[in-house]
């Protein structure tokens, strides 16, 4: 098995944003440690206090001061100071605030992989489910609730080790996780309550949803996507819209998109041949798919994007 290794930090950082949203899907790898850690500091004037992305591991979200709600998918969270948020990997999410309330909060994102190698291996029972379930392992700590005390003491030891050489706190860091982890798995398996029919079915569309994430670049038959299955075609897409709100070319839509808006921000290369890099073979199509999805034409997105993406790392 391989584990990537990354490690990047942001200290202390004042963000102003755009007024648009910007959807970012990017791993936060660099080639030393599998995990980051940021804190960020939102003025009163500015409303979006996280602009919309997606990446491949997993983030612990805690509020540290003031009030904002929390976007993941279609899921919308209030949260307070002193709150927090498990966020799953690969699912959007974004935060928006009040005007004339600042507000600051700290993230640990990290690799589930990184995980899998203390935990058996690829496919442990343990990451399969969070990966394998993502929206029903949304986990949320409430400060007022007694029995998530404990939980947010321990996630809040993670914003004290930002200017701290990492040889001194990075074993108790991945203990931390650990017990975290461990927690959010029996809550999720306490709320499933799946017969072996259901768990196969939702296998098949996992099945469904690996294989639109390998091969969005290419031109797909629905029978081709149903093969990866193994489930009739009326079975299969009847699952996959239960199971993930979208019906699989609308779910596949939404992945080109994604990876599309991606590559307008971190490359030069003209929108054509992003569009046509992504499955698109006719650009006005594309313009429409992209402009529907992220509420403005790839060029706005663009250059906004850039903009954006600039703020965060200055």
């Amino acid at each position: 098995m391989k584990i990537l290794y990354y490690f990047a930090m942001k200290r202390n950082k004042t963000i102003n944003f755009e007024t648009k949203q910007n959807l970012e899907n990017v791993s936060h790898e660099t080639a030393a440690r599998p995990f980051s850690i940021h804190h960020t500091f939102v003025d009163g004037d500015n409303t979006n206090a996280l602009y919309v992305h997606c990446h491949p591991e997993a983030e612990f979200f805690c509020l540290a001061e003031g009030e904002l709600r929390f976007f993941v998918e279609d899921q919308v969270i209030t949260l307070h100071g002193g709150d927090a948020v498990f966020v799953p990997p690969n699912l959007t999410h974004h935060a928006d605030k009040a005007p004339g309330m600042p507000c600051s909060y700290d993230a640990l994102v990290f690799s589930l992989d990184w995980m899998s190698g203390y935990l058996g291996g690829e496919g442990n029972l343990y990451v399969n489910l969070l990966l394998k379930n993502r929206m029903d392992a949304i986990t949320i700590f409430r400060r007022e609730k007694a029995e998530d005390a404990e939980s947010l003491e321990r996630l809040s030891h993670f914003k004290e080790y930002l200017n701290r050489p990492i040889q001194s706190y990075e074993m108790r860091l991945l203990g931390e996780l650990m017990i975290s982890l461990q927690e959010i798995f029996n809550a999720v398996s306490d709320q499933m309550r799946y017969n072996n029919r259901v768990d196969a079915a939702r296998e098949g569309v996992q099945k469904g949803i690996d294989y639109l994430m390998l091969h969005y670049d290419e031109g797909m038959t629905l029978s081709e996507l149903v093969e990866s299955s193994g489930y009739s075609e009326s079975h299969f897409c009847h699952r996959f819209k239960a199971i993930t709100g979208y019906a699989p070319f609308a779910y596949l839509n939404r992945i080109r998109i994604i990876k599309a808006a991606e590559r307008l921000i971190t490359s030069d290369d003209k929108i054509t041949k992003i569009a046509a890099d992504c499955g698109y073979d006719n650009i006005s199509y594309f313009n429409r798919v992209f402009r529907r999805q992220m509420g403005s034409s790839p060029k706005e997105y663009r250059a906004s994007g850039r903009q954006g993406r600039k703020q965060w790392s200055d």
